[in-house]
């Protein structure tokens, strides 16, 4: 059987949530061994399908996967016409799961205090910088308190980068400088999840929990634990559900 994490965070008692990771399933090798859920990344095709069979048999509903692109998009579900390219969903119906799939980049759930919608958000350093996590509370327009999870994803100490990327974000949000510190002469160290809690506190939001928060979790530190593309190259994708029953 597969672990599994379930956010550490106060919602309303009809709000489900689920982390996977890598433990279980039923891929094979260095690279995919585990609970591998994406058909893309060179991973045979049979095993995944076990694997995301056994995670819809454990939420025992459909999983709405989107095709995520390192964009901005947001759509709302049920969406019943393809393509679903986009990097964040979210729904105000009962029983559709918002689920993104990451390996190093950070996955944000959303809900807030009354419960009335779910929303998953799927932040590489590119969308997070372009403002994934504004288009996706301006979309959803909840006059609520937010309540956010921060799952798991690479630590800052394991994020290098160059000035490119801090003038990328800075060029969006001049306020996200303590998301950065200084490596060396050429290169920065990226905390996802500061950068996420930047945005989100500008954004009005207070209830955040998970990552970086009230827990640490390092998805390229923990190998036995979690998929890492920086580390590994070829490998396997974890998912982060949200849903309403």
């Amino acid at each position: 059987m597969s672990d599994f994490i379930y956010p550490d965070w106060k919602v309303p008692n009809f709000i489900r949530a689920i982390q996977t990771t890598r433990k279980g399933g039923y891929s094979v090798g260095d690279c995919y061994g585990g609970l591998n859920l994406s058909h893309h990344v060179g991973d045979k095709h049979n095993s995944v399908n076990l694997n995301i069979k056994q995670l819809k048999d454990k939420v025992h509903n459909e999983i709405s996967w989107i095709e995520q692109v390192h964009g901005k998009k947001v759509i709302q579900l049920p969406k019943k016409l393809s393509p679903n390219e986009a990097d964040a969903c979210f729904s105000k119906d009962k029983n559709i799961i918002c689920a993104v799939r990451t390996a190093d980049c950070l996955p944000i759930l959303i809900t807030d205090i009354k419960g009335t919608f779910v929303a998953a958000v799927h932040a590489g350093w590119k969308g997070l910088g372009m403002g994934i996590i504004e288009e996706a509370i301006t979309r959803i327009k909840s006059p609520n308190d937010l309540i956010v999870w921060l799952g798991p994803c690479i630590s800052q100490k394991n994020f290098e980068v160059g000035h490119d990327v801090y003038e990328f974000f800075y060029k969006y949000d001049k306020n996200i400088k303590p998301a950065f510190i200084e490596k060396s002469k050429d290169k920065l160290l990226l905390s996802l999840t500061k950068a996420a809690e930047i945005k989100l506190k500008t954004l009005g939001a207070q209830l955040i929990y998970g990552n970086g928060i009230t827990q640490n979790y390092c998805t390229f530190d923990d190998v036995d634990t979690f998929y890492s593309y920086r580390r590994d190259t070829f490998t396997g994708r974890m998912a982060s559900l949200l849903w309403m029953e």
